[in-house]
């Protein structure tokens, strides 16, 4: 059996993880959960985050997930521990990548991120780690929804108005949204930026260990890259989008991160009318 993967986000930020899982592991199955219509939690109370959040998890669980992952940064940081006091299968949260920022920059990092991860414990214990490092922290309250309407209603996104001047070695994007606009970010600040959803895949690869063939295709890293980059060859995976935003979160996906992934028109019939398709009932692409 092939596992079948929840990821959940607040709205379009967490297509950037299913593209990295799916590039990375393309014989599971995913279902996207995105909750645009109550995007950005970025600056939501804790105790709404956690209960969207869990809501979110009770719907993947009843889909027949066997594991999550929480592709929202935020929901990550307020609420990831008690998730997983509250659930029995495997939850994967998403962290700024900190710790590879440290490594790879030279200078001072930035570390961009909602109001809600820049206020949390989990990005201080983070940054704890890396004490020769000078990070600066800068909290974007209306970029995560500036981004959802660039890409959900066409709507114009000016980097100056949310991010501020300075220069950095590397940037750290701390909210999934923001790697939607990575290559923008990186010309904005003429530098590396540096986001968590690589490290996503590696660890839910470990959860769910791929078959030998599988592991040998993922390591050619000159060919995942063109998946993330917009590539058009063929990954296999399987997405069932759900929500009421499933058709708008599909048609980003494609436009965005589309590589190939098997869609209603395409996929094997068989898989279309068994246990998958009918515990689901969403939109496949």
């Amino acid at each position: 059996m092939r596992p079948v993967i929840g990821i959940f986000d607040s709205g379009i930020g967490g297509l950037s993880v299913l593209a990295a899982c799916a590039a990375r592991l393309p014989s599971f199955r995913y279902l996207y959960l995105g909750d645009n219509r109550r995007a950005p939690y970025g600056s939501r109370p804790p105790e709404e985050i956690l209960a969207f959040t869990e809501e979110a998890l009770v719907r993947l669980r009843k889909r027949g997930a066997d594991g999550a992952v929480l592709a929202c940064n935020t929901a990550t940081a307020v609420c990831l521990h008690e998730m997983r006091k509250r659930f029995s299968f495997p939850i994967l949260g998403i962290e700024p990548a900190v710790l590879p920022a440290a490594r790879g920059s030279r200078g001072r990092v930035l570390v961009l991120c909602t109001p809600r991860t820049a206020a949390s414990e989990r990005l201080a214990q983070l940054l704890a780690r890396c004490p020769e490092t000078d990070f600066t922290v800068h909290a974007c309250p209306r970029l995560a929804a500036a981004v959802e309407d660039r890409f959900l209603r066409g709507r114009a996104l000016s980097l100056r108005e949310h991010l501020p001047g300075g220069t950095f070695g590397g940037v750290v994007l701390g909210c999934t949204h923001y790697a939607l606009i990575a290559r923008e970010i990186s010309a904005f600040y003429s530098a590396p930026v540096y986001d968590g959803a690589e490290g996503v895949a590696r660890r839910l690869e470990a959860l769910f260990p791929a078959p030998a063939v599988e592991r040998r295709w993922s390591e050619n890293t000159k060919r995942n890259k063109s998946l993330r980059q917009n590539g058009r060859e063929s990954g296999g995976a399987n997405v069932c989008f759900l929500g009421k935003c499933a058709k708008e979160n599909r048609a980003v996906f494609k436009q965005t991160f589309y590589f190939g992934v098997s869609c209603g028109e395409k996929a094997d019939p068989r898989e279309k009318s068994g246990d998958f398709w009918k515990k689901s009932g969403g939109k496949w692409l």
